[in-house]
Parts: C-alpha cells; sequence; structure tokens
C-alpha cells in the first residue's frame, strides 16, 4: 500500500486522511484538508488520500482516537493538528530535494487571519438579516476595483 519516497537518508510513506464529500467517497470542501493536500502537492512527494466519511463506523478509531480528518501518518507517526503538520512538514522535506513554501517572514501567516475567521462567520450565519451588510459592501467595492 502507497509509494515510497527517498528522503535525506531515509525513505517517506505519508497518508493522507480527509473529510469526505457527500456521497461519501470523494475528497470533501474542507479548507484545512485541502491545504494539507496542495503542501504536500506543491512539494512534491507522492502519498496517498483516503477519504473518511463520518457517517459511517469509525474505522480509524485505532489509528487516530477522537480525531477528525484532516491528518496524517508519515513513516507510520500519526500527526494530527495542521499547523503543527505544515510546521513538521517544512522541517522534514527541505531542499535541495523538496521546495521550500513557508514565507521568508513569520507574520505572513497570521496576515489573513481576522479577515478569514469575519468572512468564514459572515458567510456561514445561517440568519442573513442579522449580518451587517455595510462590510461586506466595503468588501465588495475594494476587490472590483471600485474603492
Amino acid at each position: 500500500q502507497g509509494t515510497r519516497q527517498n528522503y535525506t537518508t531515509g525513505h517517506i510513506y505519508v497518508k493522507l486522511f480527509v473529510y469526505a464529500g457527500s456521497d461519501g467517497e470523494s475528497i470533501g470542501n474542507c479548507p484545512f484538508s485541502q491545504r494539507l493536500f496542495m503542501i504536500l502537492w506543491l512539494k512534491g512527494v507522492i502519498f496517498n488520500v483516503t477519504t473518511v466519511d463520518l457517517k459511517k463506523p469509525a474505522d480509524l478509531q485505532d489509528l487516530a482516537p477522537g480525531t477528525n480528518p484532516p491528518f496524517m501518518t508519515f513513516n507510520g507517526e500519526v500527526k494530527v493538528d495542521v499547523n503543527k503538520i505544515e510546521e513538521f512538514l517544512e522541517e522534514k522535506l527541505t531542499p535541495p530535494r523538496y521546495p521550500r513554501l513557508a514565507p521568508k517572514h513569520a507574520e505572513c501567516n497570521t496576515a489573513g487571519i481576522d479577515v478569514f475567521a469575519k468572512f468564514s462567520a459572515y458567510i456561514k450565519n445561517p440568519r442573513k438579516d442579522t449580518n451587517d451588510g455595510e462590510p461586506m459592501y466595503r468588501l465588495t467595492k475594494q476587490v472590483s476595483g471600485q474603492s
């Protein structure tokens, strides 16, 4: 199962576990799952993807008890925190074999967190009548270049 790839002095074997889509099989729309997928892909790592259907009995409870996707195994070691996985991959998969993806300035990692959190809350709010339309109006104007 899977493909092994040489890195530095050893081999790596990576399995990425992501949320399944509404059909229970395809890759779902979880941005954190997609982020880890992109990091592995951009680094050129060969890896296996396993979709996890949360509606079915937990087949993976022995592997990562109490954890929901995304998570991964790296040479059999389970990694469950998305941010720590990113840091781990950046530390382990280094040039010249793998490209560096981390920004030059660490502050860049947190630059858009507030905007993303507020935008996500706005989009996910089921009561649209409680959303203040002014910030979205201003954002739309700025994005379209009408500010």
